[in-house]
C-alpha cells in the first residue's frame, strides 16, 4: 500500500468509524483491506493511499479533509462515568454516541471562534456544603437566574441566556434522554434526545442542569437521585406547588399539567415525595394512569409546546447573514458534506430561505 501526500490523523479514522457504527472488521471488509491493515492505520503505524482514503470518505460519509485534520478529541466527563443507565446499552452503541458527540462538540467549538457570546453564567455548587440537599441548590439557581415564582415558562430560554447550547440529538435508543458536558473553553452543551415529548424534555434539561451545577468536580453515587431532586424543585418549587397538589385525581393532574408544564407522572411523584398524598393513594392514581395508558403516553390534547433552542441558530445566522458564508462554505469549514450540515444545523424552512437568498445573491452579481 503506497503512501499518499496527505497524512491522515489516525484518531479521526477511529472517530469517523465509530460515529457511523462500524466495527474494524466491518469497515475493513468494505474498504477491501485486511482488518490488520486497518488496525495499523488506527494505531498510527500505517497511512492510506489516495484511492483507499477516497473509499473511506465515501463509506463513512465524511470529506477527505475530515481524516487529515488535527484537533483535540473530546472525551466523556465525570458525570458520564457515573451514569448507571449506560450499563444497559451495548459498548458499540455507546462508542457511536460518544464519537458523534465528539464530532458535534468539535464543530460547535469551531463555530464559536467566529462569534461573540455573553459570558457563561452557570453557577456551580458543592452539594456537600448544603448537607446533600439538591433542592437547596435548585433554589439558589432560581435566585441566581432571577426566575419568578411559580412555573418556569420557558426553561430553554433561561439556559441559553446563561450561555448554554442545546442540540437535539438522535441517540438511536430510548434509554438515553440526554448527555451533557462542560469542557474548558466551551460553553455547557446539552445533547437532548430529539424524540422525547415536550414535558419530558423540560424535565431532562432541568435534570442535566442539576448535574452541571452540582457534579462538576466531585460526582458521587447519588448523582442521579440528586439531579432528579434538583429538577423537581427547579420546575415545581415545594413552597409554591404544595397547595396545588391536594385532593389529587387523574382529572386534577390533567388540569395541572398545562400550568406547571411538567408531566402528570412528575406531578404525582412530586406529591408522593412531598407526602402530600399517601403512598396508598399514590399507588391508586398510578394504577388509574396505567389503566388509561397514560403511563406510556399521556393524552395528546395535553401535549405541551416544544421549547425551541435558538442560540445555535443565531450563531449560524451570524455566519450566513453577517459574514455571508454559503452553506457549502460552512460545511467545508466543519469538515462535513453539505447535506449532513443542513440536516444537523439548518431546519427545513431555513434551508429553503437560505437557498433562495443564495440564488438572489448570484443573480445580483451577474
Amino acid at each position: 500500500m503506497s503512501n499518499t501526500e496527505k497524512k491522515i490523523n489516525y484518531e479521526m479514522v477511529i472517530i469517523a468509524r465509530e460515529s457511523r457504527g462500524f466495527t474494524q472488521k466491518e469497515l475493513s471488509k468494505q474498504l477491501r483491506i485486511t482488518q490488520g491493515a486497518l488496525s495499523r492505520v488506527e494505531s498510527g503505524l500505517l497511512n492510506l493511499d489516495e484511492s483507499t482514503l477516497k473509499r473511506l470518505s465515501d463509506i463513512l460519509g465524511y470529506p477527505v479533509n475530515f481524516f487529515t485534520q488535527k484537533r483535540k478529541i473530546y472525551g466523556v466527563g465525570l458525570v458520564e462515568i457515573f451514569h448507571r443507565k449506560r450499563q444497559t446499552i451495548s459498548i458499540k452503541t455507546m462508542d457511536k454516541i460518544y464519537s458523534l458527540i465528539d464530532v458535534r462538540t468539535a464543530e460547535i467549538s469551531k463555530l464559536l471562534k467566529g462569534v461573540e457570546l455573553p459570558n457563561v453564567d452557570f453557577p456551580t455548587f458543592n452539594i456537600d456544603d448544603y448537607d446533600g440537599s439538591a433542592k437547596e441548590v435548585a433554589r439558589l439557581v432560581r435566585a441566581k437566574w432571577l426566575i419568578p415564582h411559580g412555573p418556569i415558562q420557558n426553561l430553554t430560554n433561561y439556559f441559553e441566556h446563561a450561555g448554554g447550547i442545546i442540540l437535539f440529538f438522535d441517540f438511536e435508543t430510548n434509554s438515553i434522554d440526554a448527555i451533557s458536558h462542560w469542557l474548558p473553553g466551551i460553553p455547557p452543551i446539552f445533547f437532548i434526545n430529539k424524540f422525547m415529548t415536550a414535558d419530558r424534555m423540560r424535565f431532562t434539561i432541568a435534570h442535566e442542569l442539576g448535574h452541571m451545577v452540582m457534579h462538576q468536580h466531585e460526582p458521587n453515587l447519588e448523582i442521579e437521585r440528586q439531579a432528579n431532586e434538583f429538577a423537581s424543585e427547579l420546575l415545581m418549587p415545594e413552597r409554591e406547588i404544595r397547595p396545588y397538589l391536594t385532593n389529587l385525581s387523574v382529572e386534577k393532574l390533567a388540569s395541572l399539567k398545562p400550568y406547571w408544564k411538567v408531566s402528570m407522572a412528575a406531578l404525582l411523584k412530586r406529591a408522593v415525595d412531598l407526602k402530600i398524598v399517601t403512598p396508598r393513594h399514590g399507588r391508586t392514581i398510578w394504577m388509574q394512569l396505567s389503566k388509561s395508558g397514560y403511563k406510556i403516553r399521556e393524552p395528546m390534547e395535553l401535549d405541551l409546546q416544544f421549547e425551541q433552542p435558538t442560540l445555535l441558530k443565531e450563531i449560524i445566522d451570524v455566519y450566513t447573514h453577517k459574514m455571508n458564508y454559503s452553506i457549502l462554505e460552512l460545511a467545508k469549514m466543519l469538515n462535513l458534506f453539505e447535506s449532513e450540515f443542513q440536516d444537523i444545523y439548518i431546519d427545513k424552512n431555513e434551508q429553503i430561505k437560505l437557498a433562495l437568498e443564495e440564488v438572489e445573491h448570484i443573480l445580483k452579481q451577474q
